[in-house]
């Protein structure tokens, strides 16, 4: 067969031959950490109250259980306690009372990250602010340096 070069000349194709060629092996993937935290987020509604059905049902939370709050690191913890103020409503909901919001500050329609910890069986609500402070090294070094 015969083909043109740049210059216009004709050349005599050659043949090349098929290898056959095994691909490369992959390293196996690592195991994914052992997660023992189940994350949400949601919007603090007009009535301090936070919901995620994935979260209270990792905790086992059902309507009607009572529990108690705490602050502790600037987050609001809460924990089943029989002798709480509050329970869980039918929805998977529960009011932050406004002095734990205050005391993290959490504002009303504000989001929050929210984790679930089934051993020993806390829900942990962060406020957005914290995860500005978490993200910023990563987002000055994602961005060379200057943020």
């Amino acid at each position: 067969m015969n083909t043109e070069d740049r210059e216009g000349h004709r050349r005599e194709s050659v043949g090349l031959a098929r290898v056959s060629r095994k691909p490369l092996p992959l390293p196996d993937a690592p195991a994914p950490p052992r997660r023992d935290v189940v994350f949400g987020m949601c919007t603090v509604d007009s009535k301090g109250r936070v919901s995620d059905t994935r979260a209270m049902s990792t905790l086992g939370w059902v309507a009607g259980l009572r529990v108690s709050f705490t602050v502790a690191h600037r987050v609001v913890v809460i924990n089943a306690d029989d002798a709480g103020g509050q329970g869980v409503c039918g929805r998977h909901c529960l009011r932050l009372p406004s002095s734990m919001r205050r005391a993290v500050g959490i504002g009303v329609n504000e989001r929050v990250l929210l984790a679930a910890i089934p051993v020993p069986g806390l829900l942990v609500v962060h406020p957005l602010v914290q995860l500005d402070h978490w993200s910023m090294p990563i987002h000055t070094a994602v961005l060379g340096g200057d943020l």
